[in-house]
């Protein structure tokens, strides 16, 4: 059923709840044992506990297109995204779909008011509590800032 966006839905009734993250120190190895284990596409990089990146199963894949050899001592800090995309706890679905499309990104990270990571949404997450119509002006301006 899709609902209106302007649902009382927020982004910690539609986030993944505590997703499993690495730090700094970690290498791709463990961050691609992370993405099976978890059965993930992302993982949020911490640094002194706060998210401060992001690495996707489509970073390693395409860094193994571009580099090629062996990239699992490589440590996550050299493909992941740096800077973090993220919405609070109780942003509306409007709030964040309006970033997924503002940003461009297909993950965003849920931060609590003490800058802990409480959650993560995937965009497929939020799609059906969106229209048709905002689901397509969403997708038009993800794509557009790839």
């Amino acid at each position: 059923m899709t609902i209106s966006a302007s649902s009382t839905a927020t982004a910690a009734d539609v986030m993944t709840p505590g997703p499993r993250t690495c730090s700094t120190y970690s290498t791709v190895l463990e961050a691609v044992l992370i993405f099976r284990d978890a059965d993930c596409g992302a993982v949020p990089v911490l640094e002194e506990g706060k998210p401060i990146g992001l690495l996707t199963d489509r970073d390693v894949a395409l860094a193994l297109a571009e580099q090629g050899g062996d990239l699992t001592s490589l440590p996550v800090t050299e493909l992941m995204t740096r800077g973090v995309v993220a919405v609070a706890p109780g942003d509306s679905i409007d709030t964040i779909s309006e970033k997924f499309a503002d940003k461009g990104v297909r993950r965003l990270l849920v931060i609590d008011a003490q800058g802990q990571l409480v959650g993560i949404i995937a965009w497929s997450d939020v799609t059906g509590f969106l229209s048709k119509q905002k689901i397509g002006e969403v997708v038009t301006e993800v794509i557009d800032h790839s």
